[in-house]
């Protein structure tokens, strides 16, 4: 979202909650992938979600916009509300794929061809992300499944710009082979549907 059309909104949605639908829209996704990655469980990631927003729109009034973007600032509740509700300890679950809509396939008329490959490429990312420690999980979380840029995970997580781009370059080369294989499936999942629904 454009910067400038993004602060429009935040001030709008300030004067008016009502406005908040759009922000809301664009965000929701990102924070649920976020809160999914996290969490694994589903009813937890959607009661938790429900509490993110709940304090933004509390909390809204109070924002100051200051010329970065209004996803650092929701992601920031976000994390703080994952942690908080794991009492800042090590027992965040494991991922479930599942989880992430961007991956989830939910039609009823998918070729067991298609579940098959979708399903082995939803096992392959979770493997994946599984070998990352905390902090490289997150940031991956937040990159690729949240769609957050350098400048908004550096502010959500209070990490310098370059520091994070350095983390997710030495993470992305350490998984290299694991996105190769990953490429490779892809492919051969795009070949697959372009056959199916030529």
């Amino acid at each position: 979202m454009d910067l400038q059309a993004e602060k429009k909104l935040v001030i709008e949605s300030q004067k008016d909650p009502q406005s908040f639908g759009q922000l809301y829209d664009y965000y929701f996704p990102k924070v649920y992938n976020f809160v999914a990655s996290k969490v694994g469980d589903r009813e937890i990631t959607e009661d938790l979600v429900s509490e993110i927003f709940t304090k933004i729109l509390e909390n809204l009034p109070k924002y100051q916009w200051k010329g970065l973007p209004f996803g650092a600032w929701i992601f920031k509740i976000a994390r703080n509300c994952v942690f908080d509700h794991y009492g800042k300890s090590s027992r965040l679950k494991t991922v479930d794929i599942d989880e992430f809509h961007y991956i989830k396939d939910e039609s009823p008329h998918c070729e067991p061809d298609k579940k098959a490959i979708n399903n082995e490429l939803k096992e392959k990312v979770g493997e994946v992300l599984k070998k990352l420690d905390k902090k490289e999980a997150e940031i991956i979380s937040l990159k690729f499944f949240s769609e957050l840029s350098n400048k908004e995970i550096a502010k959500a997580l209070a990490l310098t710009e370059t520091n994070v781009g350095v983390i997710i370059y030495r993470t992305l080369k350490k998984i290299k082979p694991d996105l190769e294989f990953l490429k490779a499936k892809i492919n051969t999942y795009l070949s697959l549907l372009v056959w199916i629904f030529p």
